[in-house]
């Protein structure tokens, strides 16, 4: 594997496993290892936010790339280097839709902050608690005047909205299925590996110099785009079928990315 520049990993059910909450001071070691003996930069890919994963990587949290949004938003060092939005007035549409769903909640991701119309406190509870993200409560959409990049639908319960959902709007955006209680509508051609495309073009990094990490189908545009697509032996059979190698433990695929 040489001349490897970029390993891109996504977080939850690949770095975060088996309920934890955190990174493992084994991997942040691992990743710190890389960069200063390999010059390798890693790229924390996650449909989640960017001040949550900031706190995730505290450790080392100058030192690494952040596409966060599912694909929606590219941050290194507190600069903006890749951004895309939904049309307003849709995502505000997609928003108001799920609020008259049974037991469905709604999240708007902005560049900087995170809104939420709770129809129950334990939601707000959750947000603002538990999420690790600046979150703001609102009483009506139109409230949000920012750049919209994500809008976010929680239901702990059911995923019978999925399918309603995606009849609706599937040909005006992207959705994507998260392994826990979340689905994500970004804008048309949103994911993680269109925007690993264009970040890696950003820092002069050619696809077959980069290495991924994933398990899940919001993975799979990501590990196609680079040239060592790594996947976790839980993910789905047609994800193990791209990978050039499965791995029990992402710190297992980083040790021997270190010893390459």
């Amino acid at each position: 594997m040489p001349n490897l520049k970029l390993i891109a990993g996504d977080i939850d059910g690949t770095l975060i496993t088996n309920g934890k909450k955190e990174v493992s001071a084994e991997t942040i070691a691992l990743l710190r290892r890389l960069k200063k003996e390999k010059n390798i930069m890693f790229m924390a890919a996650s449909g989640r936010q960017y001040q949550n994963l900031r706190l995730l990587f505290n450790r080392i949290k100058s030192d690494i790339i952040y596409l966060c949004e599912n694909g929606c938003l590219g941050i290194y060092r507190n600069k903006i280097i890749y951004q895309k939005e939904l049309n307003h007035d849709f995502a505000l549409k997609i928003a108001a839709d799920v609020l008259t769903l049974k037991d469905c909640e709604v999240q708007i991701s902005t560049p900087k902050i995170q809104y939420i119309k709770p129809k129950t406190k334990a939601f707000a509870d959750y947000m603002h608690n538990e999420a690790g993200i600046k979150v703001k409560e609102i009483k009506d959409l139109n409230e949000i005047k920012e750049p919209i990049l994500k809008v976010a639908v929680y239901n702990p319960f059911s995923t019978a909205h999925r399918e309603l959902l995606k009849k609706k709007y599937i040909k005006h955006c992207n959705m994507h299925l998260g392994r826990d209680d979340w689905t994500d509508f970004t804008p048309p051609h949103t994911d993680k590996g269109t925007a690993l495309k264009a970040i890696i073009k950003h820092f002069n990094i050619k696809p077959k110099e980069c290495a991924a990490l994933g398990d899940y189908y919001n993975d799979e545009s990501m590990l196609k785009a680079v040239g060592h697509p790594v996947v976790m032996k839980t993910a789905p059979e047609e994800l193990q079928l791209i990978a050039e190698f499965t791995t029990d433990t992402a710190e297992n695929a980083l040790r021997m990315f270190l010893e390459q």
